[in-house]
């Protein structure tokens, strides 16, 4: 389950203007001098964090480090967010620069079922279909069990059948709305990917203060699992007229920080 680190007050916001480069990696701690995260990265480390330019959303590598092997699905170590400008007085906008950590991008962008999987599912839901309902698991054996003989059982088929197979990601994240088809003078709210998938756009309302929690939108740090992708941590994120990002929440999945801003496990 998900450990919310949830949001006491306003006065808890951090506003920071700058940003740091990505490593290449998105576990490196790029701290300041004592130990801290640089002003304008995220890591998990304030129940509620914002910044007026971009900002860096990172999985820590003190934490990669204390989950141990159950970091090592992790696919995303880190996002930049930056605003993106509409032409539109209602939506706001954020790009969230992705930085895959090894093949991750692969891992994700690779068909959650296979073309025989997607079959074998349809298949199997007929045939559940068949045994509740007539006590059998074919068509030929429901079709002569059937009060209504053939023409009750091949409505039933009829309502059951599948949509033409498409590949969709692994990460449903991915499966957003092309970029291109964005209107910045006239945006339809949602999520957009770019060509290259590196590159997710939310489209949401325009924050009315930064801690508006019913205009927010949520980003998920996948992990694979056993063939499962999962979240490993959330931020939940809002954007103003004026650029400013802020995560008003921020959740990681079996982890926690301690009194001494140690990772805990529970």
């Amino acid at each position: 389950m998900l450990a919310a680190i949830t949001l006491a007050a306003a006065t808890a916001l951090l506003l920071a203007g700058c940003s740091t480069a990505s490593t290449g990696d998105g576990v490196n701690s790029n701290a300041s001098s004592d130990g801290a995260p640089k002003a304008g990265v995220f890591e998990f480390q304030t129940p509620a964090y914002g910044s007026e330019g971009e900002l860096v959303i990172r999985i820590p590598e003190s934490l990669v480090e204390a989950a141990g092997s159950d970091a090592d699905g992790l696919l995303v170590g880190e996002v930049t967010a930056k605003a993106r400008e509409l032409d539109s007085s209602k939506s706001c906008a954020v790009d969230l620069a992705i930085d895959y950590r090894g093949d991750g991008l692969d891992a994700l962008s690779r068909p959650s079922m296979t073309k025989e999987e997607y079959a074998a599912e349809g298949e199997a839901e007929l045939e559940s279909v068949l045994m509740r309902q007539f006590g059998v698991e074919t068509v030929e054996e429901a079709e002569a069990s059937a009060p209504g003989g053939a023409a009750e059982v091949e409505e039933i088929v009829a309502n059951l059948e599948q949509a033409p197979y498409s590949a969709k990601p692994a990460w449903s994240a991915l499966d957003a709305t092309p970029i291109d088809d964005l209107d910045a003078s006239d945006p339809e709210p949602g999520k957009y990917v770019s060509d290259d998938s590196k590159t997710l756009t939310f489209v949401q309302s325009c924050a009315s203060d930064p801690l508006d929690d019913g205009s927010s939108d949520q980003f998920d740090f996948p992990i694979e699992t056993d063939g499962t992708i999962d979240a490993f941590a959330t931020v939940e994120m809002t954007v103003m007229k004026n650029g400013t990002l802020t995560i008003i929440e921020a959740s990681v999945a079996d982890y926690e920080l301690d009194s001494n801003g140690d990772w805990i496990g529970f």
